[in-house]
């Protein structure tokens, strides 16, 4: 009983410093109960990470068995959060020679985008009233380009996070014939990064890392519904990689439930409809 009580109000404490945006595109509540998800893993190229150098020393993990371990932590870790509400497909589970060309077709039939970060709960009907005013630029990224010979570049930094976009509605035809799933839950991204934001801390040695996972849900029809970011932060002194996933990856996993099982008081606030058009 004493060590539930530590794992409760261990957990309790990570969830009050983990944090997470999303921007609904459906007016109507997304009900995944009892339905098949199909989670779809992010590529190798989408893991960025500043601390991997203190992972591979520590660990004494190649850069590779490193994203391979992440990358199954983040599969479990949303299987198990999910399963009381609704059946999960991974490609991990299947003991089937074809599995890889599956995924290298999922990849070569999506693409990934920038979707600034927009914490909208916070955001009050004036404020919206007045973004949605703002000229099309202000949201755009802005690339660097080359002037009378010269690179110029411009520094925005303003947090941002990848979604998924698709490209062939066939694909997702192919995976729900071979899967039988309701909806596909993309991770497109997972980054870890040093916080140097609080430089007394960062003068003391015990700054923070901040973990981000990022993904999108879609729908077989392929409508996309939601598509987010969650987040939580870690000491820097801590380079277990086992410790980083079992304290970490269940938090991660946990907000993205959240969004897609809210609770009916969070279903009181809704969210932002942005009505965009993708597919």
């Amino acid at each position: 009983m004493k060590t539930l009580l530590v794992i409760a109000a261990f957990l309790a404490f990570n969830f009050s410093h983990a944090q997470h945006s999303t921007l609904r595109f459906t007016d109507d509540a997304i009900n995944l109960s009892q339905k098949s998800v199909l989670v779809v893993p992010f590529e190798s190229k989408m893991y960025l990470s500043d601390i991997n150098k203190a992972l591979a020393e520590t660990n004494q993990l190649t850069s590779r068995q490193i994203v391979e371990r992440f990358t199954t932590a983040i599969d479990q870790s949303i299987s198990y959060a999910f399963q009381e509400k609704c059946a999960v497909s991974s490609f991990y589970g299947i003991e089937d020679s074809t599995v890889l060309q599956d995924l290298s077709y999922v990849y070569d039939n999506l693409k990934l985008e920038y979707e600034l970060v927009s914490n909208t709960e916070e955001k009050s009907k004036a404020a919206l009233l007045k973004a949605k005013l703002k000229k099309k630029e202000d949201d755009s990224y802005q690339r660097g380009q080359i002037n009378n010979g010269q690179v110029i570049t411009t520094r925005d930094t303003r947090e941002r996070y990848i979604k998924t976009v698709i490209s062939d509605q066939n694909m997702l035809d192919s995976m729900h014939f071979k899967f039988d799933n309701d909806y596909f839950l993309f991770v497109n991204q997972l980054d870890i990064k040093n916080d140097y934001s609080d430089m007394v801390a960062v003068q003391q040695g015990n700054f923070e890392r901040v973990v981000r996972l990022h993904y999108t849900l879609y729908a077989k029809d392929g409508n996309i519904l939601t598509t987010g970011i969650s987040k939580t932060k870690f000491s820097n002194r801590q380079n277990d990689i086992n410790l980083i996933i079992t304290e970490n990856f269940p938090i991660l996993a946990h907000q993205i439930f959240e969004d897609l099982f809210p609770s009916e008081e969070n279903q009181s606030n809704s969210k932002i409809n942005l009505k965009k058009p993708w597919k």
